[in-house]
């Protein structure tokens, strides 16, 4: 996470604004060996875990709009309109690619993501412990 911005940019690497203590990128991204890749300064990680709550929060929110609209009713009993209600609850919350699976899927995986950024703390955390010791 320390390479010299000129390294980071001959592997194509794109950095966002630098800190104005240390004059490194707080957040670098880019495509290394034909992966997408980023690195993001230790410093950073809360900030990051923060906004990945946030994130999360969304999607709940959007699971809470899937059920209601499951859950609608058809204001008539013609049969164009009770086919169109039928479409809009399947693709609320029934079948692949509904939206509450939709959801759910994003927060599994913002879960995981929030799970190796507290790794990261922890094992960044144990390093910098380690390294006083010596």
């Amino acid at each position: 996470m320390s390479e010299p911005a000129g390294v980071m940019q001959a592997v194509g690497m794109a950095m966002t604004p630098f800190n104005p203590v240390t004059g490194a990128a707080m957040i670098a991204a880019g495509t290394v060996n034909g992966h997408q890749t980023f690195e993001i300064q230790p410093d950073q990680l809360p900030k990051v875990l923060a906004g990945l709550d946030e994130v999360r929060a969304k999607y709940v929110e959007a699971q809470k709009v899937a059920r209601q609209l499951s859950n609608v009713i058809p204001p008539f009993a013609d049969d164009v309109t009770v086919a169109a209600f039928k479409k809009i609850n399947e693709r609320a919350q029934g079948g692949e690619g509904c939206l509450y699976d939709t959801a759910q899927g994003m927060i599994d995986w913002i879960d995981g993501f929030k799970a190796a950024v507290q790794k990261a703390i922890e094992d960044h955390q144990r390093i910098d412990e380690e390294n006083r010791m010596a």
